[in-house]
């Protein structure tokens, strides 16, 4: 017999010996439905794994984190006193002290750095905004400390320590918006919220939760804060398209 003779495809998955073969010799027959749980996709001849789509999405958020709100500094910068007394500093400080928690919580974990620079980025603005809306209205509230603080308990609390200050971060940063979405109800108002600030927030924050999953170990305490900050910027994004 020929070479080619041994070369028939293998068709049945409890096939042990062909022609006189070790079954060891053989190729093993690989199901199609295993072919699924590699998490592979393929993308005109390339494959990307999860991990590195989900790397790519946090980039990609982060990217887009730097103009969530760039629109309200704009308008500040434009409109100085008259727009920082109507702007809650408790609300910046709350939102800046949370981004500040949030972002050092990642760092002391050793998360990779695309799944936390959209915080930085948002904290960042916060502190812009908050800066600017103190120094307009020509008084520092002491709330506007409260980020300080924040920073040296986040850095300073031992290790066993960091969930309990992640969970300090959610439940901070989902108070922030809880005023202003209350507030916008009773008013009948978008109370000046950008609709491109709260649909970036939302689209943002849902992604991050597929983030989380494949770069974050499905950190629980990510995923809760993530999934809760998707929802109440959905809720800012109705408002503003509502009231607008």
């Amino acid at each position: 017999r020929t070479l080619l003779s041994h070369m028939r495809p293998i068709t049945r998955p409890d096939l042990r010996d062909v022609h006189g073969l070790p079954s060891q010799c053989l190729p093993p027959v690989v199901p199609a439905a295993s072919l699924f749980r590699q998490h592979h996709v393929c993308l005109r001849g390339g494959a990307f794994s999860e991990k590195e789509i989900a790397t790519a999405l946090g980039w990609l958020i982060s990217a887009a984190a730097i103009l969530v709100y760039t629109p309200m500094i704009a308008q500040l910068l434009s409109k100085r006193r008259a727009m920082a007394e109507v702007m809650s500093t408790t609300t910046w400080s709350l939102q800046l002290a949370g981004f500040v928690i949030a972002a050092v919580y990642h760092v002391r974990r050793g998360y990779p750095l695309s799944t936390f620079l959209d915080l930085a980025a948002l904290g960042a603005q916060s502190a812009v905004l908050l800066t600017l809306a103190s120094a307009f209205r020509k008084r520092v509230d002491a709330v506007a400390f409260l980020p300080v603080l924040a920073l040296l308990t986040v850095t300073l609390v031992p290790g066993g320590a960091l969930p309990s200050m992640q969970a300090v971060s959610a439940m901070v940063t989902t108070f922030a918006l809880l005023p202003q979405i209350v507030r916008n109800i009773r008013a009948h108002s978008c109370g000046g919220w950008s609709p491109i600030s709260a649909g970036l927030s939302t689209a943002g924050n849902a992604m991050r939760c597929f983030t989380t999953l494949k770069l974050a170990r499905g950190d629980p305490l990510l995923l809760t804060q993530f999934a809760a900050a998707s929802l109440l910027n959905g809720l800012l994004l109705f408002q503003s398209l509502l009231w607008a």
